[in-house]
């Protein structure tokens, strides 16, 4: 008898505390996973006159509200294109999608750029299932000979735990080796979107538990009082606090709200109002914490049992 008693609080304690490792140490392997700095592209464009251009491009920042990403780019002079210090020998100039042009002067070194480049589609509203792509192209020339162009290694890393960031080659045109084209198609990290879903299925628990109770006390005449009313008003103001503890959860109105926010508002505050209702309209007159109005239900109790006898 102590043997299975044992046995069976052993269960208890080990098989939650299984299952929550199950869970856990795989959803901590994807996040470090997605969040470990990796390398995305790597391209070397052919280098026919010996000089050539190293950028080492991050990306740094994601921001779908904005709609834009940002790199942080390191270029460094290679072969002739450098002097005896791993300088610059000549200024140069670095375009990224002919949007924008960074001059870089003669004996410069691993000169550091910022830029901030725009998606074309996505919108916030497909929370959590929006994506957003774009393109860029980057190319090099001399600052005085714009049409002399310098062959390019790019680098494209990224370190970002919130999206899915993930960058394509396109095959350059038979005349132009010399830039370096890229597809973007950004996302919700694997972690971010299971989150989103899960708070999405908890507010969906939340609601028909409530459901139940408030049935119970319809239906089923399940006494009432005002703490069990709080407990419907507790949940409808806790509702958009959970909503919020999305990740990058935008304004009111996404898809996610659609799924499961709007509905189990309304399913709470229902529940909620049926319930105090059903608390109003069962008073008997008099409060139970009252001692006269025990008093009085006692011997009214008192004089029915005396009839019966």
């Amino acid at each position: 008898m102590f043997n299975n008693r044992f046995l069976r609080r052993a269960l208890a304690i080990i098989v939650p505390l299984a299952a929550l490792v199950a869970i856990i140490i795989p959803t901590w392997k994807i996040y470090s996973k997605e969040g470990r700095a990796s390398t995305l592209i790597s391209y070397s464009a052919p280098n026919m006159h010996g000089e050539s251009l190293y950028i080492s491009a991050t990306v740094i920042d994601v921001d779908f509200s904005e709609k834009t990403y940002r790199l942080h780019c390191m270029i460094r002079a290679n072969g002739t294109l450098a002097n005896e210090y791993g300088q610059l020998s000549r200024p140069i100039l670095v375009s990224f999608s002919s949007l924008s042009s960074y001059h870089i002067g003669a004996g410069d070194d691993d000169n550091p750029l910022n830029v901030v480049f725009s998606y074309h589609n996505g919108d916030e509203i497909d929370y959590p299932f929006d994506r957003y792509t774009g393109a860029f192209e980057v190319y090099a020339s001399y600052a005085n000979d714009t049409d002399h162009r310098i062959p390019i290694t790019f680098h494209l890393s990224a370190s970002l735990t919130s999206f899915a960031f993930n960058p394509t080659l396109v095959d350059p045109e038979p005349n132009e080796t010399d830039r370096v084209g890229l597809k973007i198609d950004t996302g919700r990290s694997t972690t971010t979107l299971g989150f989103s879903i899960f708070i999405c299925i908890l507010m969906w628990a939340l609601s028909l538990v409530l459901t139940v109770f408030a049935f119970q006390v319809i239906v089923r005449n399940r006494r009432v009082d005002a703490h069990a009313c709080m407990i419907g008003i507790s949940m409808l103001f806790a509702l958009p606090a959970l909503r919020s503890a999305q990740p990058g959860a935008p304004a009111i109105g996404c898809t996610s709200d659609i799924l499961s926010f709007y509905w189990n508002m309304a399913i709470i505050a229902i529940n909620s109002l049926s319930v105090i209702v059903c608390w109003v309209v069962r008073w008997s007159g008099c409060d139970p914490i009252d001692s006269s109005c025990s008093s009085l239900n006692s011997n009214k109790e008192a004089q029915h049992i005396e009839r019966v006898v």
